[in-house]
């Protein structure tokens, strides 16, 4: 394996800021960090883990959602101090939004690279990456997007149960009710379920479950560049998730893929994507193809990952945005962990309750993984601060346990 990308030397004089410092921005600190590059790690929220990183220097912004001109003057105000230009990478919706639509004033401080702008809201809205998806053959699982309770009705024999309700725009809907989604096993459990998200105020659609709940999700990632630049690309595989049906990756192993690389890789050239790309598929056994889940316009959660395999994609982005050559080629190991051991201890629970998996299964799953969520032996305090020296891994415990057993479980056919 080519380890030229993760170990090459790199100019180290301009300052990163990191927006969003959960796992996925900790991810993008440590990718840099471990390079001796500058970082500051803004969020909004204070007692976020990665904002404890001693590779960053933390920076507490307004809420980019609620008071996105606060936001970008505190940035403007960073910026000005600078000796020369920032560069930024944005690791969540909010702030890939925020870069977006104020990049005409960001840049006169700042580098950064997000897609046009037209791209960017078609992609943090579902409805509308799916029709952009369509529009370029990428498959998508049969969806119905209903505005009203009349066209749901108008769906009820278009769909088959068990369906899923997911909303158009992510970072909103996590804010109202917490998850990826509604699991319906009826019409009408989804009249109710979507007569409340209409209630809210939010968009969604009705999506048919592809394949077996958990299984078979692919994720490929790469960077877009300037000048027609794109990067090695990664693909890993969801080993385990939380919920376990869907959820959040809460194992993930590293893997090659080429079907998945290709399909990933002619979405994102097909729409002028720029930036940090991460395309999730899963492999629907009916049709014996891939079918798009989302694409995520930034880095993911467990982007730290690729950095352990050998690519470090956060590096790349940050070489081309300063000028500097770009590698062309380069691989990455295989088999590569990355767990997140409090996410995991719930889907553990939930399987283990459902007789799909043992303890001694689950510990030789994770025993002995490359990289964490939080945990890093270099940077420890994001780690002990997510579990509060032990507090919330208790209470994930107990959590689990009071949760009933089949809460995210699908039967498919029943």
């Amino acid at each position: 394996m080519n380890r030229t990308i993760a170990k090459g030397s790199v100019e180290t004089a301009r300052t990163v800021f990191v927006l969003n410092m959960d796992a996925n921005g900790l991810g993008v600190t440590r990718s840099l960090g471990w390079k001796g590059i500058k970082v500051v790690g803004v969020d909004y929220r204070k007692g976020i883990p990665g904002l404890r990183s001693r590779l960053a220097r933390p920076l507490l912004t307004p809420d980019p959602v609620k008071e996105p001109e606060a936001t970008v003057d505190l940035l403007m105000q960073e910026g000005a101090n600078l000796s020369e230009k920032g560069v930024v990478m944005a690791c969540s919706d909010a702030f890939v939004l925020l870069l977006s639509r104020y990049r005409r004033r960001l840049s006169e401080h700042f580098d950064f690279l997000v897609p046009p702008e037209d791209v960017v809201e078609c992609v943090i809205d579902k409805r509308r990456q799916y029709a952009l998806a369509e529009r370029v053959g990428v498959p998508i699982p049969f969806t119905v997007f209903p505005r009203d309770l009349s066209e749901l009705e108008a769906s009820k024999d278009m769909l088959r149960y068990p369906s899923l309700i997911k909303p158009f725009q992510s970072h909103l809907w996590n804010r109202r009710f917490g998850n990826k989604g509604f699991i319906v096993k009826d019409f009408q459990d989804l009249e109710y379920r979507y007569s409340k998200v209409l209630e809210s105020g939010l968009e969604a659609m009705v999506q048919c479950i592809v394949g077996t709940p958990g299984d078979d999700l692919f994720q490929v990632s790469a960077y877009l560049g300037k000048k027609d630049y794109t990067s090695p690309s990664f693909v890993w595989y969801k080993a385990r998730q939380a919920p376990p049906s869907f959820g959040i990756a809460s194992l993930g192993v590293s893997t090659h893929n080429r079907e998945v690389e290709d399909l990933g890789l002619r979405f994102l050239r097909s729409i002028g994507y720029k930036g940090i790309g991460s395309v999730e598929f899963k492999f629907d056994p009916e049709d014996k193809i891939y079918r798009l889940i989302e694409l995520n316009n930034r880095t993911w959660m467990q982007n730290v990952m690729c950095t352990v395999a050998g690519l470090n994609l956060p590096l790349i982005q940050y070489m081309d945005l300063t000028d500097q050559d770009c590698p062309l080629r380069g691989d990455y190991a295989d088999g590569v962990r990355w767990w997140d051991a409090i996410a995991d201890i719930d889907s553990f629970i939930r399987l283990m309750r459902r007789g799909e998996l043992s303890l001694g299964d689950w510990i030789r799953s994770w025993l002995g993984s490359d990289c964490y969520a939080y945990f890093s032996l270099d940077d420890p305090m994001p780690a002990m601060v997510r579990a509060r020296y032990g507090i919330n891994v208790a209470k994930a415990l107990v959590y689990a346990l009071r949760r009933a057993a089949d809460e995210d479980f699908v039967q498919l056919g029943g």
